[in-house]
């Protein structure tokens, strides 16, 4: 029996911007993501969210606190919309800072049709296609009303 993926995201804010993960897809569609990324059996949640953002963004993060847990099911691709096998992962997001001296740049290992990093202005999230959808106005959202579950995103 498949059971759910656990990843780990970082939710990194600067200068009222929000670090992404870029992406295009096969017809040219920019999407962006958090970056982060599966944890690895015996791997602590910090460290895999370390690992995978040297992988990702190419820096290295200090992690901080929980932020934020949301769902995620699908048979297609987000970011290229090809059948996929079912597919269920539960994504906790952490605030995290850039380590002093660090900048994000090109990954170790970047994930299939990564293009990058960019820092997106959290007033005009809108604007970009955030994957999921529901972080974006979780992000624009007054953080004392932000509740610590998006539910499950569905794709």
């Amino acid at each position: 029996m498949r059971t759910p993926r656990v990843a780990v995201k970082a939710l990194i804010i600067r200068d009222r911007q929000v670090l992404m993960n870029r992406y295009i897809d096969p017809d040219g569609r920019e999407l962006f993501e958090l970056p982060g990324g599966g944890q690895d059996h015996g791997e602590d949640q910090p460290s895999a969210l370390i690992r995978e953002c040297r992988e990702e963004i190419g820096a290295l993060v200090e992690v901080h606190q929980m932020a934020l847990l949301f769902e995620f099911m699908a048979d297609r691709s987000v970011r290229d919309g090809t059948p996929i096998d079912p597919f269920h992962q539960v994504n906790l997001a952490y605030w995290c800072g850039l380590a002093e001296g660090e900048e994000p740049g090109e990954g170790t290992d970047p994930d299939p049709r990564q293009a990058g990093t960019a820092w997106l202005p959290l007033d005009r999230l809108a604007e970009f296609d955030v994957q999921p959808p529901a972080l974006a106005r979780w992000l624009e959202s007054d953080p004392s009303d932000r509740p610590l579950s998006l539910g499950v995103q569905r794709a």
